[in-house]
């Protein structure tokens, strides 16, 4: 099977950004760039978040020059410093990874504690463990700690991503209550995302939040959104991503925890 048959039968479609366009329909992810782009050091985008903000009102990434971790929730930007406080973004800024979704879940979930990040999906059930395609994710709970991070932006000529994440900030939230969004990624799609669930976090107050690296739940309600398409936007200096040669999965999950 070619790149591109692989893809199709996944419902990836692969865009310029002069091919972009302003619908959003449910179910449908936008993608700005592949995480096998970004692990390389490709830390410039050419879409705007005004532009990711007309294609989803939930998901994550970064801003250019690997500048903080960007959240986007109820259709708002924000950015975790490199003190993990958070500022609204700003919507000229342009990113050079994120994922966004027009946000339509079914019957909620509701999760009682106390469990770590290992054992969410078996808390989430079939929906996330026999789904064959990215599932978006909201949790809205209380959380006895999360640990979260953000990386001080960088400047060209760029390193790997795994260089710039020995930078890497990590705060300790205690006793919080907040949301984690993000979405969970099946293996097909190797090379495009780091599969298994990547989630970001920001406190209900707002001031705080990041890439999150391991939690404690206590008790939540999560909703799930199963993905129909993947839409992925490649920058002109990003190649068509190459089915058939897997991303280092085992290093990427150590870049995504502190454990």
């Amino acid at each position: 099977m070619s790149e591109i048959e692989f893809l199709g039968a996944l419902g990836v479609e692969l865009l310029r950004h002069g091919e972009l366009r302003s619908e959003h329909p449910d179910h449908e992810l936008f993608q700005t760039s592949t995480v096998h782009a970004l692990l390389a050091g490709a830390f410039d985008g050419d879409v705007t978040l005004a532009e990711i903000l007309e294609h989803g009102d939930l998901g994550l990434g970064t801003l250019n020059g690997l500048d903080g971790e960007l959240i986007v929730l109820d259709g708002q930007a924000w950015k975790a410093e490199l003190d993990c406080t958070l500022v609204r973004a700003d919507a000229s800024s342009k990113t050079p990874y994120a994922v966004v979704v027009a946000f339509s879940p079914g019957e909620p979930v509701a999760l009682t504690g106390p469990f770590a990040e290992a054992d969410l999906e078996a808390h989430l059930g079939e929906r996330v463990s026999k789904a064959t395609r990215p599932t978006a994710i909201r949790i809205d709970g209380r959380f006895a700690q999360v640990h979260v991070r953000s990386v001080p932006r960088q400047k060209p000529p760029y390193r790997p991503l795994a260089e710039v994440i020995a930078q890497q900030q990590v705060s300790v939230l205690r006793d919080v209550s907040g949301t984690m969004i993000g979405f969970c990624f099946p293996d097909a799609l190797d090379g495009i995302e780091m599969v298994g669930s990547h989630l970001h976090f920001l406190t209900d107050d707002r001031t705080r939040g990041g890439h999150v690296l391991s939690y404690t739940l206590l008790e939540a309600i999560a909703q799930l959104d199963g993905a129909t398409a993947l839409h992925v936007e490649l920058p002109e200096a990003v190649a068509v991503p190459r089915h058939g040669s897997p991303l280092d999965q085992a290093a990427l999950h150590r870049l995504e925890s502190d454990r």
